[in-house]
Parts: structure tokens; sequence; C-alpha cells
């Protein structure tokens, strides 16, 4: 006799998908995983941010919905806001506190400015 635990339908299912490195797509992924970036403050094990839960949930609520959530608008504005720094002015933002950050930011102005 077979059991019900073992003819038990899978919850969930693998979904590969190859993207391209230089693509948009791989771009954010990335961005996404350096910038929603936690630290536990009682190990200080960082953790990347979890871009394929994001990315299914919003794509979800999109096929719902029909419409993007203001979260995704959010975020995607945040990306390509991003993208226009240069890697090094990313990766101050990734590595400062926001008022350190806010400080690097008007240091390079004073020193574009010459002052």
């Amino acid at each position: 006799m077979i059991s019900k635990s073992t003819c038990a339908m899978p919850t969930s299912s693998i979904f590969p998908l190859k993207v391209p490195n230089q693509s948009k797509l791989s771009q954010f992924v990335e961005w996404y995983e350096n910038f929603h970036t936690t630290t536990n403050p009682d190990t200080g094990r960082k953790r990347k941010g979890n871009v394929k839960k994001f990315i299914l949930e919003e794509l979800e609520n999109l096929l719902n919905t029909g419409k993007a959530s203001t979260q995704f608008s959010k975020i995607v504005e945040d990306f390509k806001q991003a993208s226009l720094l240069s890697p090094e002015i990313q990766q101050a933002k990734q590595n400062l506190s926001e008022s350190d950050f806010i400080k690097f930011m008007e240091l390079m102005e004073k020193a574009k400015a010459g002052a």
C-alpha cells in the first residue's frame, strides 16, 4: 500500500532561466542583491537581497492585477537612478551609511567646484 505522503504533488517547481550577463535583467539582479543586502546585527553576516522572491512576487501581482505595484515602480526607478552613477559611487553608496554617503557626495561636489 502506498502512503498519501509519497504521492503528494509538489507544492512548487523549479523554473531555470538563463539570462545573458550583459542584459538589463542580469544587471538588475546584481544591483538588487547588492542594494538590498542586510547585515545580521548579532553575527555581522551579510545576506544578499532576495531578488528571486521579489521578482516572483511582483510578476504574480502583475499577472493577477494587470498592473505593477508602487513598490515595483519605485524599485525600478531606484535601479535606473543607480545605473546613472559611476561604479565607484555605486560602491560608496553600498558601503557607506546614508549620512556618510550624503557627506561623501557633498565633498565630491565641493571638489568639482574647486573649493
